[in-house]
This record gives C-alpha cells, sequence and structure tokens, in this order.
C-alpha cells in the first residue's frame, strides 16, 4: 500500500468515514457536499484523490458547481485532476440544475444538529412558480419547542451561502431530511411552548407550504445508522467523550452562572476545617459531580438532543460518532436517575467544571497574596511535615 493510500485512509478514519461510503459505486452525495463544504473538506478532498472511484468522480463534477465555498470548490477540482491522473474517468464540468417547480410531494427539508442551548435550526423550501424559493426557517428547543419561525423569500445561492457560513462559523451543519417529519417537529414544538406568540404560530403559516395533512411526531432516526443492540451500548457510550472533538458538540458545555453553585461546593469542601480521609474526600466530590450531571444535563432531556445529534452525525457520513450518541441516549434513558454514570455526560461536567474551577483557584490565590488572612483549611494544608506543632504541656 503507497503512503499516500495510507495517508488518505487515515484522514477519513479521523474523520469518522467508512472509506467503502466514498469509494463504492454510489457514494451519498448530499452528505458528502455537506462534508467538501465544511472545515475538514479540503483534507477530505485530498482523501478522495487517493482512494475515489470512477463513480466518486462522477459525483464530485456534479457537486464542484453546487458548492457554495471557493476553497471547496477548488479543492473538489484539483482531486478530480488527481483522478484522472491515476486513469479514471472524470466527466466534464456541469452547471448546477435549475431548480425545478415543487409540489407539496417535493417540499425539502433542512435540520441541523442540536447545540448547547438545546436549540436546532429547521428549513422548509418550496420553489416559487415565478421564481425564488420560499423558505421557512424555524428555530426548535428541547425541551421548550417552538422558539421562533420565519417564511421569505429567497434564492438558492443565498440558501447555499448561509449553510455553508452556518457550518463554518457555528459548527451547525444543515442535513436534508424528510419534510413531513420536519413539519411534525415543528408543529409538536408549537404545542409544547404553550400558547406561542404570533410570531411564532407555525399553524397560521402552515398553508402557504402545504395543506397535507400532518403526520405523527417523532424523533428523525437515520436509515444509515442501526440503533445500538444491547451487547453494543456499553462500549459505545464508554468511547463517546470523543464527541466533543466534534463541531456540533463544541457548545456543550454549561454557562458559568449554572456551573456556579457546583464551583462553591467544591470550593467549601476545599476550605473545610474538617480533615477528611482521601477515600472520603473524593466520595463528597463525586456527590457533588453527580449531582451537577443531574442538573445540568436533565437525562431524558439530553437523550433527545443526543438523538437529534446522532441523525445528523448519521446522514453527513459520521456513522460511528452517530451510533455513539444513540448508545449514549440510551443509557441515559435507561438510566435516567444516574446521568453521572454515562462517560459522555461525565467527561462534560468533569472538563467544565475543572477548567472553572482553575480559574477560579487561580484569581482566589492571585488575590490572597501578600495576605496575613487564610482559611481553616490553608492553615492545616500550610503546616510543614518538618516541624510538627507541639502538644501543649
Amino acid at each position: 500500500m503507497s503512503a499516500r493510500r495510507e495517508q488518505a485512509l487515515a484522514t477519513l478514519a479521523r474523520l469518522g468515514i467508512d472509506p467503502a461510503e466514498v469509494t463504492g459505486d454510489t457514494p451519498p452525495a448530499d452528505w458528502l457536499a455537506i462534508r467538501l463544504a465544511g472545515p475538514d473538506g479540503t483534507a477530505l478532498a485530498h482523501a478522495l484523490a487517493e482512494l475515489g472511484t470512477a463513480a466518486t468522480a462522477a459525483h464530485l463534477a456534479r457537486l464542484e458547481p453546487a458548492l457554495a465555498s471557493v476553497p471547496a470548490r477548488k479543492a473538489v477540482r484539483r482531486t478530480l485532476f488527481r483522478l484522472g491522473q491515476r486513469g479514471i474517468a472524470v466527466p466534464a464540468a456541469t452547471t448546477a440544475p435549475a431548480p425545478r417547480p415543487l409540489g407539496d410531494a417535493d417540499i425539502e427539508g433542512f435540520v441541523s444538529g442540536v447545540d448547547g442551548h438545546g436549540d436546532r435550526i429547521v428549513w422548509l423550501m418550496k420553489a416559487q412558480a415565478g421564481g425564488g424559493t420560499l423558505v421557512v426557517a424555524a428555530e426548535l428547543n428541547e425541551p421548550d419547542g417552538l422558539r421562533a419561525v420565519r417564511l421569505l423569500e429567497t434564492t438558492r445561492k443565498q440558501l447555499r451561502e448561509t449553510r455553508a457560513r452556518l457550518e463554518r462559523e457555528a459548527g451547525l451543519g444543515l442535513v436534508p431530511a424528510d419534510w413531513r417529519a420536519l413539519d411534525a417537529l415543528l408543529l409538536e414544538g408549537q404545542d409544547r411552548a404553550r400558547a406561542p406568540e404570533r410570531s411564532r404560530d407555525w399553524r397560521r403559516l402552515r398553508g402557504r407550504i402545504t395543506t397535507d395533512p400532518p403526520a405523527a411526531a417523532a424523533e428523525l432516526r437515520s436509515a444509515r445508522v442501526a440503533p445500538p443492540g444491547d451487547a453494543e451500548v456499553a462500549g459505545l457510550a464508554s468511547a463517546a467523550p470523543a464527541l466533543l472533538d466534534d463541531p456540533e458538540f463544541r457548545s456543550w458545555w454549561p454557562a458559568p452562572e449554572a456551573l456556579q453553585p457546583f464551583l462553591d461546593e467544591l470550593a467549601a469542601l476545599r476550605e473545610s476545617p474538617l480533615v477528611l480521609a482521601p477515600a472520603q474526600q473524593e466520595e463528597r466530590v463525586r456527590a457533588v459531580l453527580e449531582r451537577a450531571a443531574a442538573v445540568l444535563f436533565p437525562p431524558a432531556v439530553t437523550a433527545r438532543r443526543l438523538e437529534a445529534t446522532a441523525f445528523v452525525l448519521a446522514e453527513s457520513g459520521r456513522v460511528a460518532a452517530a451510533r455513539q450518541a444513540l448508545a449514549t441516549a440510551r443509557l441515559l434513558r435507561e438510566r435516567a436517575g444516574l446521568g453521572g454514570d454515562v462517560p459522555l455526560v461525565t467527561a462534560l461536567v468533569q472538563q467544565a467544571i475543572g477548567a472553572r474551577y482553575a480559574a477560579a483557584q487561580a484569581e482566589r490565590e492571585a488575590s490572597r497574596r501578600g495576605s496575613l488572612v487564610m482559611t481553616p483549611g490553608e492553615v492545616l494544608t500550610a503546616r510543614s511535615p518538618s516541624r510538627p506543632t507541639r502538644a501543649p504541656g
């Protein structure tokens, strides 16, 4: 195996992409376009140049004109050139197809993963007879329901640019989804919002997009991913902390004000005049972290956020990450009172509290430099073992 091919396979492994999905006869064009326009698009394009097939070349040639990102288009062109050098047939350049009129059965839907505030973006798109595209842009929250919904007219080019910007700046990639399932989620979200304002009334606007009867509401499921089996859940969930490196999870850290009560508890433990055995101290710290996990990441809410994000991970080609998210969601639902025992949640809580606690300690120590005032805990820990305190008498 050549060094180039080995490096290409390593790149796909790092991106969580199964080589068979991009080197077979029918690469999935939708998620491939999303990944090529994302932050790892250039690395992915280089890998495809070494591993791609004639089917890959055909898909890339069709996708290239529709990519909003100039760097992504250039990377794809270089990939096509390299594929040609390898003796693979590369189709002639094509232009992006003109949008065709859409009926109710052909409405397009797009959805993002869930961010750290529980929000995700939903788009429903329908071409207009006189040109342009009618777009429903909505924001759904878990657990609060429909936060906002707008109806506007725009162009396909503007929508592509907006998708690319969301991916680049916010780590929120939108993937295609069944519009009927998204419509049902919007209706369910409106019901959960409890008497929403007129600006959040999807039922009032819905007739502009469709008059079809609504489908039953259910969380999105990707056909690309099989639900984790009983024997797989523990192993997949134990690997799930790696999800924190994915763009969709960059904002999942708790807000500083939400962390503060637990930071205060940990500080009180440290400054307590009671001298506890290490095992006792560790047990008290663990209890604080478990309460933090239950409060900051409520099991049922976090499980649904993970299930929703797993759909986006799967549809963008990250099947392994999607299965880790689904396994963690299942663990949360089955251990509703034990959020602290779920590896992903534990990692989120420990890393967030650890970072904030270290920063707070540094600030306290800086403010106390030169001060003669010490807490009881500091007095005890400051005693030198080489000069023990004398007993009275």
